[in-house]
């Protein structure tokens, strides 16, 4: 079996650049002799030592043509038996079964906050790419009904395989590492954390109205940390924590370092996630593993991700999210409880089981193409 991966994504950085150089990490421990890269770019180290089909496409013209025109032709080429995208879209023609992997498709449910050139891209070939795929993959049960009700799909044609965590989130015991990094960011108080997105569906402003009230409450000084990817909702954020003068309480660290999210985790008191739609949600799994107590909403797959680990309150409901925080912050074996649920229910997610069971529809894809052309050469040995 030949697995053509189309890596074009693994040069991004998080979300789907993350799945996928977590996957191509442990298919090539996996099944190595299996996979084949095919890049618009140079991949160095990520490529893991696997063979690479090269074809340099830079500006969003080329790269469609690439996608659409080049990547069909070397599979005519090479003879791949499977053809797999982990971002969304496969080539409207293919000589080759396509499997791809559909995260979520918040671009449609939730357009509003989705920027245009997703609504353009994915509104365009998400679901045709999904139509023709032989199975779509997702990350969460969730995903996976969202994504069969809106494509039109049936249950057949769908995998679930569950993304995890990277192993560089667990709790930490060197108070020395995470002050260094408290100190890098002016953070000088006990403080609420969140990594994600800075606008869009992850409603920060449902949090930065919570914040307030939880300032007014608490038992203790509390600062708010805000750290994550900026975007077109960003300013948004920033005027509306202007107007409720949070001062120095508030640290906004707009595209932090990404080797620093460790430690802000582990310094962190409680994690908050307020999000209104999620196809899986990383950062509170990625809390968890840390051993830091979360609450987050119970939108989308956040029920699966967290289970009974997690304080779960609506979306969009500011008051029970301040009452969540409150909660959890003034009772010191609330946290210990939680902290080590998290640890526990985290430790059901595995990146090498997600490659496993990924492997797993390539070999069920390459098997069902394989006895589909025995079939149609049986045929036509029997007509003539």
């Amino acid at each position: 079996m030949t697995v053509a991966f189309i890596s074009r994504c693994l040069t991004h950085g998080a979300g789907v650049g993350r799945y996928a150089r977590h996957l191509v990490r442990e298919l090539s421990r996996i099944c190595p002799d299996d996979i084949v890269l095919l890049t618009n770019k140079p991949l160095g180290a990520l490529a893991c030592n696997l063979r690479v089909i090269e074809r340099r496409r830079s500006n969003p013209a080329s790269i469609l043509l690439w996608e659409q025109v080049d990547i069909p032709r070397i599979a005519r080429r090479e003879r791949f038996d499977v053809l797999y995208n982990p971002d969304y879209v496969l080539p409207a023609r293919s000589c080759c079964p396509g499997v791809v992997t559909v995260h979520d498709i918040s671009y449609a449910t939730l357009p509003r906050y989705a920027g245009l050139r997703a609504r353009l891209y994915y509104g365009a070939f998400a679901r045709g790419s999904a139509r023709r795929a032989r199975k779509v993959i997702t990350v969460s049960e969730f995903s996976r009904r969202t994504i069969r009700d809106y494509f039109g799909l049936d249950d057949a044609n769908l995998a679930v395989a569950y993304p995890a965590a990277d192993d560089r989130f667990r709790p930490r015991i060197c108070a020395g590492d995470i002050e260094m990094v408290r100190r890098k960011y002016g953070i000088g108080r006990e403080y609420i954390l969140y990594v994600g997105l800075l606008g869009g569906w992850k409603n920060v402003e449902g949090l930065l109205e919570a914040y307030a009230r939880v300032l007014r409450e608490a038992d203790r000084p509390i600062d708010l940390v805000l750290a994550g990817r900026t975007c077109s909702g960003t300013a948004g954020i920033m005027a509306a924590a202007g107007n409720m003068q949070f001062g120095s309480y508030l640290h906004v660290l707009a595209n932090a370092d990404d080797d620093d999210l460790p430690l802000l985790y582990n310094g962190a008191a409680v994690f908050a996630f307020p999000s209104l739609s999620e196809g899986f949600g990383l950062p509170p799994l990625e809390a968890m593993q840390s051993g830091v107590p979360v609450v987050c909403t119970n939108a989308g797959a956040l029920p699966e991700v967290t289970g009974n680990a997690a304080v779960q309150v609506p979306p969009d409901n500011v008051n029970s999210l301040a009452e969540a925080l409150l909660n959890v912050l003034h009772d010191q074996k609330l946290r210990e409880r939680m902290a080590a649920k998290g640890l526990e229910q985290a430790r059901k997610f595995s990146w090498e089981r997600c490659a496993r069971q990924v492997a797993d529809v390539f070999q069920e894809v390459a098997g069902c193409s394989e006895k589909k052309a025995d079939a149609v050469e049986s045929a036509g040995v029997q007509q003539r």
